[in-house]
């Protein structure tokens, strides 16, 4: 019986990590397509690696200045995304009013209707607005596609936890803001991640918002990477793709640290 679970413990932590070796499988071919100098058709592997495709696109000033409006833009969309959810969230999963199962799916439009439907409605009214071309104009745009997920993750935050702790807190004379900021914010705080990591993930990753609310004038790393995928520079384009990744996931490294940080060195509960 002993040798039976531990042999199915070792297939089990085979397949784990078979699993997530082929889950990398893409990554790891796009590392290799980012460094490769001459690899020719049907040759398994190139015959030639180099980093002058990087050393290219890092040495151009446009990639610096892309990266860093990707990454502000995905700072934004957060931000912007979570002042939307966290209160809207809370009233469909605490309070009770009518059309409510009307609301929640509302909410989940921009995720069901096609996005260049949308885009181009809204165009309009941004150009009129004097929004279009501008930063804050597409991070805008970029909420409309991330809020419906944080609304979606933060209603079943509070939906779980309920609202017991929050009564108790206005019972003993905590003001709301009090009540929000040392009772409700580190109980929903998991909830909060995810929405933001999710939220920063969907706005870097979107190229049609961008060029048509941009208007050519906020440019992203994506911006600069289609163009060259549509002009079969595959070495530049992986570049671009290694790039997006490594924004992504530094970006994402340093929200959890924050939190972790958060979590380990503050008493929230402290007065």
């Amino acid at each position: 019986m002993l040798k039976y679970k531990s042999s199915s413990g070792k297939f089990a932590k085979i397949f784990f990590y078979l699993c997530v070796y082929l889950s990398c499988m893409p990554l790891w071919l796009l590392f290799v397509l980012a460094t490769s100098n001459f690899w020719p058709y049907p040759a398994l592997l190139p015959e030639r690696m180099s980093l002058e495709f990087f050393a290219s696109v890092l040495g151009d000033t446009n990639t610096l200045n892309a990266a860093l409006t990707t990454v502000l833009l995905g700072i934004l969309t957060v931000l912007l995304s979570l002042a939307i959810a966290i209160p809207a969230a809370k009233a469909l999963a605490q309070r009770s009013f009518w059309g409510k199962g009307f609301v929640r799916m509302l909410v989940l439009v921009p995720i069901v209707v096609p996005g260049i439907a949308l885009i181009i409605g809204i165009h309009i009214s941004m150009i009129r607005l004097g929004l279009a071309g501008t930063l804050f104009g597409v991070a805008i745009m970029h909420t409309l596609f991330a809020v419906p997920y944080s609304i979606r993750i933060l209603t079943n935050m509070y939906e779980i936890l309920g609202e017991e702790l929050e009564q108790q807190a206005k019972v003993l004379g905590a003001s709301p803001f009090f009540i929000f900021l040392r009772v409700t914010l580190p109980r929903i705080m998991p909830g909060i991640l995810a929405a933001g990591m999710l939220g920063f993930s969907i706005s870097i990753a979107q190229y049609i918002t961008t060029f048509i609310i941009g208007g050519g004038r906020v440019i992203t790393i994506t911006i600069l990477m289609v163009p060259l995928i549509r002009g079969a520079e595959t070495h530049f384009a992986a570049v671009y793709s290694v790039l997006l990744l490594a924004t992504s996931f530094l970006s994402l490294a340093l929200i959890e640290g924050i939190v972790r940080r958060y979590y380990n060195f503050k008493n929230v509960y402290q007065v």
